[in-house]
């Protein structure tokens, strides 16, 4: 597995546990800190991110995006987007990651290189965010 993806899924599964991150049944993405505007704007330059979580940390930096929401079926398709900083790193990298929100299971699902999608590794606030995703609809 590479790097880039090992370090994606832990700073994910970090952003999960995160102060604040517990699940409320009225959640909605906080406005774009203008610290994470500016990094948005030069690493993921593509109009129309929403800003969705950060964190900071001793370890890492990272903010996830979303953009392009689209209902097919009973799903929400769209890129999600990652900007990510680790310590002994000088500079940031970003990924953006074709995914798809399950509306009914509340769950997510990545699409892979070939097309076929698989699940993603799951969060106590993943639920919650899916029904925000899917009520853009």
């Amino acid at each position: 597995m590479p790097l880039f993806h090992r370090l994606s899924v832990a700073v994910l599964g970090v952003l999960a546990v995160a102060p604040g991150a517990l699940a409320q049944a009225d959640w909605r993405p906080k406005p774009e800190p203008q610290t994470w505007q500016q990094l948005r704007v030069q690493y993921l330059p593509e109009p129309e991110w929403q800003f969705m979580d950060s964190i900071r940390n001793a370890r890492v930096e990272a903010a996830e995006y979303i953009r392009t929401p689209r209902a097919v079926g009973d799903t929400m398709e769209l890129e999600a987007g990652l900007l990510l900083k680790t310590t002994g790193r000088d500079g940031w990298t970003s990924k953006v990651v074709p995914m798809r929100a399950l509306c009914s299971d509340g769950r997510l699902e990545r699409r892979s290189s070939d097309g076929t999608w698989s699940s993603y590794p799951s969060r106590p606030d993943t639920a919650v965010k899916v029904r925000w995703m899917c009520s853009l609809r």
